[in-house]
């Protein structure tokens, strides 16, 4: 019996690795929901929750389950591991397990469920927590953050905050004080030892938008500064010690600048939304080193990896459907941002990533745990026009909602294979409008509103997607019926 067990444990995993159509990944495990939390390790194993509601552990070389503890809400935040315990936070209730056998040692249950899942599609992550003395604290969604015995549960400490806006961001505590950000976009810092507020600091004066603003990042602080990302064009630098603003940079085009922060040897690395930006910066002066443009858009932390700087992008449009969107994972040249590697992998990837035993960890909207082969992804000497690089460009599309023809305007870098598809807002084609050869220069074509079976498209919204290879681009467009074909 055991043998047959383990034989079938064999196949399964030969075939798990077999399955996978990244060149580049190990093994996988797949979960029943979005993984949208920050992995955590230790020397053998990885921790993360899922959307699914179930926390598990892996084993880290081989993705095999060790145990898996099921809660009543979507896990988003990352894990902390103290000795031989692991918390973390489901909704508004917060966990403490044996990290080796997953046995809950305790629970806190909070009743107030306010802010206790996704508040809008864009709300991917919910913080870590943060240990001083004896004592763990958390910032719930509903405003609270409360301090607990890491060994019973019992809450030690409350602090007393004067409004309830959601805490999503991870909580820093140094020197015994605490800091975070919170949905109204303000920055707090408390002592720990007396409960005192000592400086708060509100990131705008005006929400210009119901999504604009909200901080949800993980913080750090590296020579007497506080760095955060937000959903804001402006990334601000604070002193930690007053919360005056040292330094910023604005994003002029827009885009919020909402990446978790890396700051690596006095180099600030931090990447964008709408803006498609990895930026380095002095740290310290707030002078930009460089720029690297990327597909999609980043919402977790960079990896600094020997020489080079890796992070991951995902399609953060593809709310409107059912699709788990598409994961890029790049490596650049940390020195100058050029680019060494790109990939597509999965789902859109917006947890952090995480290296050991040169194998590189990655969580995924479609639901998959990655395990990469991290030398052989730095070290292949990719040819980019055979993945697409660069390789198109959407000029406009005209007009912007449109009832008989749709003109598309677009330009191809150098000659090479497309295709041109128009896709519902679940990402499936709804009809393929070229595909081929194409020669570099720029070029129009036209859709008359009408689907793979010569049918009128219905009224709504679509993405029109023209694909290289591994690189594609992507908008939104409107379809209109006209007025007397609805009478």
């Amino acid at each position: 019996m055991k043998n047959s067990i383990l034989l079938i444990a064999m196949l399964l995993c030969m075939f798990h690795v077999k399955s996978q159509q990244n060149p580049f990944v190990q093994w996988s495990f797949e979960t029943n929901g979005k993984i949208l939390s920050h992995p955590i390790i230790d020397e053998e194993g990885i921790y993360f929750g899922s959307n699914d509601s179930i926390f598990y552990r892996l084993d880290l070389k081989t993705g095999q389950q060790i145990w898996n503890l099921k809660t009543k809400s979507s896990i988003q935040s990352k894990a902390l591991i103290n000795k031989d315990m692991v918390y973390f936070k489901s909704g508004n209730d917060v966990f403490a397990l044996h990290k080796d056998s997953g046995e809950q040692v305790w629970c806190y249950s909070s009743k107030d469920k306010q802010g206790s899942s996704q508040i809008d599609p864009w709300d991917y992550h919910s913080g870590a927590p943060a240990i001083f003395n004896s004592i763990i604290y958390f910032g719930l969604g509903n405003g609270e953050l409360k301090g607990f015995d890491l060994k019973t549960g019992e809450i030690k400490q409350e602090i007393l905050r004067t409004d309830t806006a959601a805490i999503k961001s991870g909580l820093i505590i140094e020197n015994s004080i605490l800091y975070f950000g919170d949905w109204n976009g303000k920055v707090d810092a408390y002592n720990l030892a007396t409960g005192e507020k000592l400086w708060e600091h509100k990131t705008y004066e005006k929400q210009l938008y119901n999504t604009f603003g909200q901080i949800n990042t993980q913080l750090t602080i590296n020579n007497d500064l506080l760095f955060f990302g937000m959903r804001n064009p402006e990334m601000q630098v604070l002193d930690k010690n007053t919360g005056e603003k040292k330094w910023n940079y604005i994003e002029k085009a827009g885009g919020w600048i909402s990446g978790d922060p890396l700051v690596h040897n006095d180099t600030l690395f931090i990447g964008g939304s709408d803006n498609h930006e990895m930026l380095a910066f002095n740290a310290n002066t707030g002078e930009k080193y460089w720029a690297y443009l990327f597909l999609n858009n980043n919402f977790s932390k960079p990896l600094a990896y020997k020489n080079s700087l890796l992070f991951t992008t995902g399609d953060a449009y593809n709310v409107y459907g059912t699709s788990p969107g598409r994961g890029y994972l790049y490596a650049l040249n940390k020195s100058d941002g050029s680019l060494k590697n790109f990939t597509t992998l999965g789902g859109n990837i917006y947890s952090s990533l995480l290296v050991a035993n040169d194998m590189l960890y990655m969580g995924s909207a479609n639901g998959n745990l990655y395990a990469l082969d991290l030398d052989a992804f730095l070290h292949e000497k990719p040819n980019l026009k055979t993945k697409g690089y660069n390789s198109v460009e959407i000029l406009d599309v005209t007009p912007s909602s449109f009832s008989d023809t749709l003109n598309i305007s677009y330009e191809i870098n150098y000659n090479t294979i497309i295709s041109i598809q128009i896709k519902d807002l679940n990402e499936d084609e709804v009809i393929e409008l070229y595909s081929g050869k194409i020669n570099k220069g720029e070029h129009l074509i036209k859709w008359d509103g009408t689907d793979s079976h010569g049918n009128n498209a219905q009224d709504g919204y679509y993405f029109l997607e023209i694909k290289s290879s591994e690189y594609y681009k992507k908008t939104i467009i409107q379809k209109q019926i006209p007025d007397n074909e609805t009478k």
